[in-house]
């Protein structure tokens, strides 16, 4: 399907989820913890077959930790002047991507963090049982990510999801446009 003229589609916001030192340090320490003893313990204990045990439990805990830490190279987030789109490579070097047409958005929560990044989940409004959503998480980019959500969605969705509110200039406080606080606005009502 080709697309007319008028209707090209041109990338306008693409990112991909951080992980913060902090946490790679704690899944580092972790990873540790639970390589060292178990190891210790069948190595110990276990006669004559437990350094083999010990082995096989090393390379099994590579695929329980190593996803975690190299998430940020393996997902993208994209947004357009049509769509939304999230791809993810999995383990096994396959592409899944998920896409939803900004016509069909029923619903979006957002939420934001203290830290500039955040959260918008868009799901299409057609069948609840069959719920398809693009869930962008973990971007450096959130705020660009809102605008760029402000100008593509109905505008009685984008006042309900309170992005306008995310885009405002913080208040006297100092604590505005990053709250904290999630809020779900729905095509339906």
């Amino acid at each position: 399907m080709q697309l007319r003229s008028k209707e090209r589609e041109q990338l306008l916001w693409a990112g991909a989820p951080i992980i913060r030192t902090r946490t790679i340090l704690i899944l580092f320490a972790i990873w540790s913890l639970l390589l060292i003893v178990p190891v210790c313990v069948l190595v110990e204990l276990v006669d004559e077959t437990g350094g083999w045990w010990a082995l096989t439990w090393a390379v099994v805990s590579v695929f329980i930790f190593v996803p975690r830490v190299s998430q940020g190279s393996r997902v993208v987030f994209a947004l357009t002047t049509l769509r939304a789109f999230v791809s993810v490579r999995t383990m096994y070097c396959s592409i899944e991507t998920r896409t939803i047409n900004y016509r069909h958005v029923g619903s979006v929560r957002v939420s934001a963090r203290s830290d500039g990044t955040g959260e918008v989940v868009l799901r299409k409004k057609d069948d609840p049982y069959n719920v398809e959503e693009v869930r962008i998480y973990n971007v450096k980019g959130f705020r660009d990510a809102c605008r760029v959500l402000q100008k593509a969605l109905a505008p009685s969705i984008v006042e309900r999801a309170g992005l306008s509110e995310m885009l405002s200039p913080p208040d006297d406080d100092g604590d505005g446009d990053c709250s904290g606080e999630g809020r779900e606005a729905s095509g339906d009502q």
